[in-house]
This record gives C-alpha cells, structure tokens and sequence, in this order.
C-alpha cells in the first residue's frame, strides 16, 4: 500500500508560524526518506493553528528541499482564484520539478464570510465550480470546449507533462466531475466518514473516461490519525485531535494545536462531548501496527492501494515518529486492491 501525507501545517502550543513552516520541512524529508508517495498541503484561511495558506509556496519550497516524493495541493480552493492563474502556477511548478507535481482541486471556499469576501473583494460573482474546473482544464491542456470563451488560450509554461490533476471530493457529488475529464479523485474521508466515500469511488470508476489527464482511475483516500507506540499513547493523541476538531469547525478555533498537557487538564462541556461523539469516525487511531491495518481495511472499502494521511498531532518529533512506524508497518502489509 502506497502511503501519502496530507499536512495543514499545523502550529503546535507555545510556537509561532515560522516554527510550524520549519517542521513541516522536516516532516517532508521525513516522508521521503521513508518511501511516501506524495506529500500534499491544505489552502486555509483565517486559521492561525493551520498556516498553509498557499499550497502552491508550501509546495515549491518543499520540492527544492527534497529530490523524490511528489508534491501536491490538497487542494487549491477553486472558488478563491482565477484559473488561469492556478492553471499557470503549477505549470511554472511542473516546470521546475518535472514529474512531481499534483494538482488537487477543491471547490469550497476554505473560509467563513468575511475572509472570502476579502479574498473576492473584485469579484462581482462567482463563477460555477463546473466552468471554472473546465476552464483549468482547457488552460492546462490547451483544448477547451467548442463553445468556451477561452478557445486557444494555453496557460505557460508548456511542459512535457501537466501536472497530475485531482478532484478532491467530500459528499460524492464531485466523482462523475472527475470521471469524465479523466482525473484522479480523492475523497475526504475525514470530513465524510460514512459509506458515501466507497460509494463515489465505485461510481467514479464506472464512469471513468480516460483524456489526456489520464488514461485509468486513481483513487486516493483521506483520514486523520492518531499513532502512538502505545494503545494509551494513541488515545493522548486523539483526544488532543478531538478537542481541536471541536474547535475548529466552530466560531472560536483555537489558535495553537493545544498539547497533550492542555487537552489531559480541559474539562469537556456537554457540548464538546457531543461533537466529539459526531467526529469519532473521522480519525484512525492506535499503534503503527493496528493504523495500518485500518488503513488497509478502508483502502479495500474503497478498492484502492494509495492512502493519505493527515496527523493533527501535538508535537513534531510525535508527528515525525507516527510517520515513520507507520511506513514500516505498511511496508509489512499485504496490499489492498489497485487503484
């Protein structure tokens, strides 16, 4: 099973930005030196606990310090840019570093109101997600429908391969979006844990339609984790998670990653109790052996062999060793169905 990595770049207790920027650094090297396939970073806004804010710098400082592993978006928020732009940003990356350049595309707008309007202040509108993905589509390949505004328009540089694009889906409703135009599809399966996900991926695979973008489906699917070395360890760890998911989808986010410290002192309100109970099914939690293992589960649930991971742990010698048990234990794993 092929192990890839989804960092939000967190910002843990007591650091400040430039920190979290220095080990997530650290954390990529890491992945390298442990055989990952692709190291992705998060577009967030306004969150000062997450400070992937531009994947697309994340990604080009990344791929300087490392030689191998692939680097990706996951994902540039569609609604917040123009495609050309996007269009033109990874091609000048794919430019750089040949053959290690992901495109992962989100169609939320990664905000609450008042940072989006401030992110589309010039806008009068905005456009449809499906024209907008086809016209990032047309400015990458330079073939846009018969009809399009944009007919001829090519995005530069031109490189001898476009970046490996991705739709990166959370309710299903993106699958057959990207079945048609040939590309990957990721599903967040820390977002939507329930049977939706599995479902998607079988309907994607259904309707799949090889282009130039790709000539076979790629299914990769997303989870938070929580690996400590031991079973107690592990449950730290998640309740650290749990108490910042509490958190951040809420309208006070904390602004640090609390620690093991602070979430073993937080006396949990009914309320926290009650969103935790919703999330549970949005982490994997447990040793490196015992991860593994539900990570091999959901790759056969949706019948692939690539899973991303996303560890929203305190600390990054805890992130760092997570990350390298855990490529030794799939390493010593059967493999699950291909992609």
């Amino acid at each position: 099973m092929r192990l890839s990595i989804l960092d939000y770049v967190p910002v843990d207790e007591g650091l400040e930005a430039q920190d979290a920027l220095a080990a997530s650094l650290r954390l990529a090297q890491a992945a390298e030196a442990a055989g990952l396939h692709r190291y992705w970073f998060s577009e967030h806004h306004g969150m000062p606990a997450m400070v992937s804010s531009a994947p697309e710098l994340m990604m080009a400082r990344t791929a300087a310090a490392t030689e191998t592993i692939r680097l990706g978006s996951g994902g540039v928020l569609l609604p917040n840019h123009s495609s050309y732009k996007i269009a033109g940003n990874f091609q000048l990356l794919e430019g750089m570093f040949p053959d290690r350049i992901d495109l992962g595309l989100g169609r939320a707008p990664g905000a609450d109101q008042r940072v989006n309007a401030a992110l589309n202040e010039e806008r009068a509108g905005q456009l449809p997600y499906g024209r907008k993905l086809g016209d990032l589509l047309g400015f990458l390949s330079g073939q846009h429908h018969a009809q399009s505004r944009h007919a001829g328009l090519r995005a530069l540089p031109r490189t001898a391969r476009i970046p490996q694009t991705f739709v990166l889906g959370a309710s299903g409703s993106t699958a057959e979006v990207a079945a048609q135009a040939g590309l990957g599809f990721t599903f967040a399966h820390f977002i939507n844990p329930g049977p939706q996900g599995a479902q998607a991926a079988a309907a994607y695979r259904a309707a799949f339609q090889p282009t130039d973008f790709g000539d076979k489906p790629s299914v990769v699917v997303a989870v938070f984790a929580a690996v400590g070395e031991t079973e107690a360890e592990a449950e730290a760890f998640a309740d650290t998670f749990h108490l910042w998911l509490s958190h951040a989808e809420s309208a006070q986010p904390f602004d640090r990653l609390p620690s093991l410290e602070t979430t073993r002192n937080h006396a949990w309100s009914i309320q926290e109790q009650m969103v935790r109970q919703r999330n549970e099914g949005r982490l994997v939690c447990g040793t490196a052996d015992s991860v593994a293992s539900q990570l091999q589960e959901l790759g056969r649930a949706y019948g692939t062999d690539e899973v991303m991971v996303n560890l929203m742990m305190p600390g990054e010698a805890a992130r760092q060793k997570a990350l390298t048990s855990l490529a030794q234990a799939l390493a010593g794993t059967p493999q699950a169905l291909s992609a």
